[in-house]
């Protein structure tokens, strides 16, 4: 079928005024006596009889119940919309809005259960860009790349319980250390070894555009618009190590080797097995095949698109036998699935389990209509299922979801907001999720509650939840982690702010 017949869906979207939980605490707590807090809804989705608007912006006013001081009421002033506090966590609620003449159902809010905010990063006059994120395997530290080159590791900290009724994201910050004496700075050994200030020695000397722990947590890999990729110690400074009074600043670590062979802007890098070989894809239109030990180029293959047919993104499936423990040696053999600048997405089969290492072209799609492949993304299967799915992000706001069997597929949007990252994510009732990141800052999780197995199908797809907390600052990455029955979402933005959400 061509690309240009596919239908695509409008879901609905729903924002609310970000400083909502402060402003709830704040009157809950009695520092002000009210205050009035926005929310607009939007829904182009045609529908029979038609939708009068696509867009309600409501008032509501938060206030204490007159009787029951312990109640806080949301009165709407203005707007036909309904919110209410759907459920109590830990460390906040989860708020519902919907609009009846928008026909918006109960749409979930989740806010930020913790920030990571670097003052030096993160102000918000000048905020500097992250255009790289990743967190590590075992959640011990996360690693942000920024516009300027530069690469910083901090180590995360847990979540604070608070005894507040209506806790805050400020109630559980990480401490000062965690940006001083705690935080590192990577910096390639050319940049070290060149005579150079310590404030212009940098990971790259261009935008950093990827980020990735090796599955140790103790080693990182970045690339650059340099057409380098570095590859760092990743050792995280205790906190019993640093004394308050020592004055310590941030630790300098050098890179123990640079991979160079690109030649233009390294895009995107995924890990074979524990990470004894790598794959990068470029802008030149080439995925390459490292071995780190020697740091020398194993395998070139180029994508079918043509010469200069940049690849975006590349996402590596490796063979899984779900029957065995996580602790097994991952395979060395897979998919690797990459998402091309001409509109389509290729794959191709890793055979890593002898040198050299090998990559096969299985298959290619029809370019996409709605512009660039930014984001790709694979679900695994769990429990007694056996489909897998593909999930791609385009420039234009469309996301479009394959079965990665048959190729059947879905597609759908919510506005034409270039999709910046993806991640499949477990929601409760085992349904598959979807977290979309975007450039218009209006992050959210795509229930996917039916997809085609083969041919067309009445998919259903819906808005499980909106991830709210930032303003309007494009959020480029998202990284979902799930530890026993837990699942946190992790995104970081252009404000310089690494948010993380509990679903």
């Amino acid at each position: 079928m061509s690309s240009s017949k596919f239908s695509v869906r409008t879901l609905p979207i729903v924002t609310v005024q970000p400083t909502l939980p402060t402003v709830v605490n704040e009157v809950y707590s009695g520092v002000i006596p009210f205050e009035n807090i926005w929310i607009s809804c939007y829904n182009d989705y045609s529908s029979d009889p038609p939708v009068p608007s696509s867009s309600i912006h409501s008032k509501i006013r938060v206030v204490l119940d007159d009787e029951d001081r312990e109640k806080v009421v949301y009165q709407v002033r203005e707007g036909d919309v309904n919110i209410s506090e759907e459920e109590r966590r830990d460390f906040g609620y989860i708020y519902s809005v919907s609009s009846p003449s928008l026909r918006i159902p109960p749409t979930r809010l989740l806010f930020p259960v913790q920030e990571y905010a670097d003052p030096e990063k993160s102000n918000p006059q000048k905020p500097h860009r992250i255009t790289a994120f990743s967190l590590a395997p075992d959640k011990s530290q996360y690693a942000i790349g920024y516009l300027d080159g530069s690469v910083l590791l901090y180590p995360s900290v847990p979540i604070r319980n608070s005894q507040s009724k209506y806790p805050t994201s400020a109630m559980s910050p990480p401490s000062e250390s965690t940006y001083k004496s705690r935080r590192q700075v990577l910096i390639s050994a050319a940049s070290a070894s060149n005579g150079l200030s310590p404030a212009l020695t940098r990971a790259h000397r261009s935008t950093v555009t990827s980020l990735r722990f090796f599955p140790s947590s103790r080693v990182l890999l970045s690339s650059g618009a340099d057409f380098t990729l570095q590859v760092y110690p990743a050792d995280p400074i205790a906190a019993a190590s640093v004394s308050s009074a020592s004055g310590q600043s941030s630790k300098r670590v050098s890179s123990v080797r640079t991979l160079t062979a690109h030649t233009r802007s390294v895009t995107s890098s995924a890990m074979i097995g524990r990470g004894r070989a790598i794959i990068s894809s470029s802008m030149d239109g080439t995925i390459r095949v490292w071995d780190v030990s020697t740091g020398e180029e194993e395998t070139l293959v180029h994508s079918a698109a043509g010469v200069g047919i940049g690849i975006n993104r590349i996402f590596l499936d490796p063979d899984r036998d779900l029957s065995t423990s996580e602790d097994t040696e991952p395979s060395p053999n897979g998919r690797l699935y990459a998402a091309l600048h001409d509109g389509s997405f290729e794959v191709f089969a890793l055979d890593g389990s002898q040198k050299p290492r090998k990559l096969v072209h299985q298959f290619r799609s029809e370019k996409s209509i709605h512009g660039a492949l930014n984001a790709i993304a694979v679900s695994i299967p769990i429990g007694e299922e056996r489909e897998k799915f593909i999930a791609v992000g385009s420039a234009n706001g469309v996301i479009s979801i394959y079965n990665a069997s048959s190729y059947a597929s879905v597609h759908f949007r919510r506005n034409d907001a270039s999709i910046e990252d993806l991640d499949f994510v477990r929601l409760p009732q085992s349904t598959l999720g979807l977290v979309i990141t975007t450039g218009d800052g209006l992050p959210w999780i795509a229930s996917l509650d039916e997809l085609p197995i083969t041919g067309s199908v009445d998919a259903k797809v819906s808005v499980y939840a909106e991830l709210v907390g930032g303003d309007v600052d494009a959020v480029r990455h998202v990284s979902v982690h799930t530890v026993s029955s837990t699942v946190e979402v992790w995104t970081a933005s252009d404000d310089g702010i690494v948010r993380r959400y509990v679903l």
